[in-house]
């Protein structure tokens, strides 16, 4: 069956419901909440929504600056013509989004004032650190000097020169720093307004080769608007660009804090993301640290590991006579690398989730090297003139080291060769099975969505029929007299109702509202206590070897001679990596606030049913008792109307992640062991900050909570009784009505 069809069915049913509201609004009202019943509209759009995830797969590329990512991407998308511009540093990678368009363009944003102030932050605190080391080293350098100089004099201006030049080299390990520092400079001599800067944002182009020009001036190292470029949305009509979005990340570690959240979480949409890392330093720290980032959410996830520039592997020990043995030999090693890797990661980082656990045992089959460049000379094979001093290199080496393979002579082979270490069709292959495994379990989810729905709305069919056939017995069974009489009752016993029904009430509530703050305190705890276990798994060490001078008269003779009186010593620093701590903590907030929702949905339901229970029987007894011949169907619905009225509101957490947490990359030494005080600061206030807001909530509940129910009660008993008189005081054209009703009912059919 198709969701339209049922769309059609939940119509008609909604059309009946909506025409006799004066009948049963109430009922039927409280059932559809009570039920999870969707307005037609509300069913069609989450079906349309499924399809339209079928339709688009989201593809995200993932890597470290000049990892290749750029040459992957003109491979696989443009044949290998150069329409992505290659970054040369973290910050010239714009996030780039790519998909089918009507026309060539993009839309570019460019950096708030947010994200410069930032960048400005960051690199001022590089130039501090610059200039603290440069002394640091000054010093260093002059007293070396001056206990071998023996009375020569020093050129002063040389040993600056030489620290100068020894702080920047040091500095330049910080990339998040060194690349804002870059980047605000470049954003200083640019002299451009960037106030008007959204008057350039958009391009039009008539072909790819035009775009890729005018996107030159946007995100190429040295283009006119680069400094200010944060995310490129590029759109082309290319039918190999059909279905898809491509998300092609920057590098690791982005200095910039808002575009680092926006990949992060356009990542988490992917349906497949391949982790480009090259073949000469597959799988380093950085690569590690953003495949931390990659859990499983929800639907398919699929991670494939690229070797890249795998090209540059065959000249050296991995050297074989024939081609084919030299890249089995490359796969061979880059898979016992990848296996072991991952699985340290995968103990050390329990977050991640399973996703990585198929990555593990199917590491061969996931793992796929590739060559930009060996795919661009083999598409541009004819048009050797066009190589680019790159290509050109390259075909020399391969040329040199596997003349039997290369060759200018043989075309066909060397066509063949190129294509191997490309590995192009490997790769689309790939695409190609993850979009089938997602159609496949797109028609699984509207399968079962269908089934669900189709229980709920027969459901709905049957309560819709059921009110009509008790509707029509009591019609036919009631008489004005009685009703009256009823009525009477109700306000003869108004005082015992009272004494009955509302100490009832007020010690259900109080216990109710005791026992979900207790039940909320323990999830919260559980899930606090796990979340402060991965964060400690977040922090390990690394050794570092110093020089320290030794004591004594003789060890301060030697430094002052020749040098000496120094030894090497190794210690242990800390390390962590912040996006492990980060994301486990964004983690717990979104599973404290699911759980502790479905919490209290599920107590607000045995709610619902021992409220239900205790004072229907507390009615009928108190009525019964006095001889008062009220309805017992009317009694329950009465008392079911009652306690739906009642609000069961919305837990909501609120609890924001500091921002002095969501620094990017691995920390080393001071800088981890402060991030670590900062991180367990936080998490150490967060019990109490959870505990306040359930607080909070079992507050908000007892102030929205009616502190009497007998009240409520006979005024909802009381207008139905009115409503039935009215029905019987037109008994025929009430049952006629309500007869046309189940008929109609009965007709609609799936």
């Amino acid at each position: 069956m198709n969701y339209q069809t049922l769309v059609t069915f939940s119509e008609k049913l909604h059309k009946l419901a909506e025409s006799n509201q004066d009948l049963f609004a109430r009922e039927i009202d409280q059932f559809k909440r009570m039920n999870g019943i969707d307005e037609p509209h509300q069913l069609a759009q989450t079906c349309q929504a499924l399809q339209e995830q079928n339709r688009l797969m989201n593809i995200g590329i993932v890597g470290r600056v000049k990892a290749g990512k750029s040459s992957l991407l003109n491979a696989l998308v443009f044949d290998g013509e150069p329409i992505l511009p290659k970054a040369a540093t973290p910050m010239t990678a714009a996030l780039t989004t790519i998909t089918w368009g009507e026309t060539f363009q993009a839309k570019v944003e460019f950096y708030s004032k947010a994200d410069i102030a930032a960048i400005k932050f960051k690199s001022d605190q590089f130039e501090q650190r610059l200039a603290v080391r440069q002394c640091e080293c000054l010093e260093e350098l002059e007293k070396r000097r001056r206990s071998q100089a023996n009375g020569t004099p020093i050129d002063m201006e040389e040993l600056s020169r030489m620290a100068n030049k020894k702080a920047l080299s040091e500095l330049q390990r910080e990339e998040g720093l060194f690349a804002a520092h870059d980047q605000f400079q470049r954003m200083k001599k640019s002299g451009l307004d960037e106030a008007t800067l959204h008057l350039q944002s958009e391009i039009q182009a008539t072909n790819p080769l035009e775009l890729a020009e005018r996107l030159h001036d946007y995100v190429g190292a040295d283009g006119t608007y680069m400094p200010f470029t944060k995310t490129v949305h590029v759109a082309m009509p290319l039918e190999a660009l059909r279905d898809i979005c491509i998300i092609d990340t920057p590098g690791m570690n982005d200095p910039v804090q808002s575009r680092e959240e926006r990949t992060v979480e356009l990542l988490k949409t992917c349906d497949v993301v391949f982790i480009v890392s090259p073949a000469g330093q597959f799988l380093n720290e950085q690569d590690l640290e953003v495949m931390g980032r990659i859990t499983q959410k929800e639907g398919i996830q699929e991670l494939v590991l690229v070797a890249s520039q795998v090209d540059t592997q065959l000249y050296g020990s991995e050297k074989r006579a024939r081609l084919s043995d030299a890249l089995e030999a490359i796969r061979t090693q880059l898979s016992a690398r990848a296996r072991s890797t991952l699985t340290g990661l995968k103990q050390n980082s329990p977050e991640i989730g399973s996703v990585f656990d198929k990555l593990i045992g199917s590491v061969t089959s996931n793992l796929l090297h590739s060559s930009g460049l060996c795919h661009s000379l083999n598409r541009r094979f004819d048009s050797r003139q066009e190589w680019d001093s790159n290509e050109s290199k390259t075909w020399e080496n391969l040329s040199t080291d596997y003349p039997d393979y290369f060759n200018l002579d043989n075309q066909d082979v060397s066509l063949r060769s190129l294509a191997s270490l490309a590995n192009i069709d490997a790769l689309k292959e790939m695409l190609v099975q993850v979009r089938e495994k997602k159609a496949e379990i797109t028609r699984e989810k509207i399968t079962s969505l269908i089934a669900s729905k189709q229980k709920n709305l027969e459901a709905f069919k049957g309560h819709i029929i059921n009110l009509a056939r008790n509707q029509i017995s009591q019609v036919k069974n009631a008489n004005i007299d009685q009703l009256n009489e009823q009525m009477n009752s109700l306000e003869s016993n108004q005082l015992e109702l009272s004494l009955e029904l509302d100490p009832s009430f007020k010690y259900t509530m109080t216990n109710y509202r005791h026992k979900l703050r207790d039940d909320m305190r323990r999830v919260a705890d559980k899930l606090l206590c796990d979340t402060q276990t991965t964060v400690r798994a977040a922090e390990g060490t690394f050794s570092e070897t110093i020089t320290v001078e030794k004591s004594g008269i003789g060890s301060w003779l030697a430094r002052k001679l020749w040098g000496g009186g120094s030894t090497e010593k190794t210690v242990i620093r800390t390390k962590i990596i912040t996006s492990q701590v980060v994301s486990t903590i964004e983690l717990f907030m979104n599973d404290i606030q699911d759980k502790l929702t479905y919490q209290v949905d599920d107590s607000y339901q045995v709610l619902d049913e021992s409220l239900c229970k205790e004072l229907i029987t507390k009615v009928s007894n108190v009525l019964g008792k006095n001889n008062a011949n009220v309805n017992p169907l009317m009694i329950a619905q009465a008392v079911q109307s009652v306690i739906n009225s009642i609000p069961p509101g919305n837990f909501a957490l609120n609890i924001r992640v500091s921002d002095y947490l969501k620094i990017n990359g691995t920390l080393k030494g001071s800088d981890a062991d402060l991030f670590k005080d900062q991180a367990d600061d936080f998490i150490g206030s967060l019990g109490s900050k959870v505990t306040s807001r359930i607080s909070l909530y079992i507050k908000s509940i007892e102030q929205g909570v009616p502190h009497t129910i007998s009240g409520c009660f006979i005024k909802e008993i009381e207008a139905r009784i009115n409503d039935l008189k009215k029905q019987v005081d037109n008994a025929a054209q009430t049952i006629d009505r309500l007869e046309r009703l189940v008929r109609k009912a009965g007709e609609v059919t799936l």
